[in-house]
């Protein structure tokens, strides 16, 4: 009986966020910094766009505390996303995938590419969540994106 309560506290504890962009894009921004900010492990990434200056420069600033970074970026927009600080994985394939998995424990996904434009000026939603049946979800995509050829 102990068990199952706590099953059901923990369960409630997940917290999830949604972002209505623009109205909401500094603070979906400000949030996913902050996730940099705080990541102690490892950060995946899949970005069809990735031309963002704040949020690369938290990028950077993760690999060079030597947290385990993948990132996977869309062939042809990744000549524009100015990542020439670490080295990246592409695909001949689209890649149209949005989202990020920061410390196996948080995920951030949804319509908006990680660009300037995204945040101020397009209509999109960005979802965060702690949720570890969706979280799970994402860090299984992830291993798969690090096979898939």
């Amino acid at each position: 009986m102990f068990l199952f309560i706590i099953l059901i506290v923990s369960a409630s504890l997940a917290s999830s966020e949604l972002y209505f962009l623009p109205i909401d894009g500094k603070k979906a921004q400000t949030k996913i910094l902050k996730l940099f900010k705080n990541s102690k492990h490892s950060i995946d990434i899949a970005m069809y766009n990735f031309k963002d200056k704040k949020l690369r420069k938290a990028l950077k600033k993760a690999y060079n505390k030597d947290i385990d970074i993948k990132l996977y970026l869309d062939k042809e927009k990744s000549k524009k996303s100015k990542i020439d600080f670490m080295e990246y994985k592409t695909f001949n394939q689209k890649l149209h995938i949005k989202a990020a998995v920061f410390d196996k424990k948080t995920v951030v996904f949804g319509s908006a590419n990680w660009k300037k434009e995204s945040f101020n000026d397009n209509l999109e939603v960005i979802y965060i969540s702690d949720d570890e049946k969706i979280v799970k979800k994402f860090n299984k995509m992830f291993k798969k994106l690090s096979n898939y050829k």
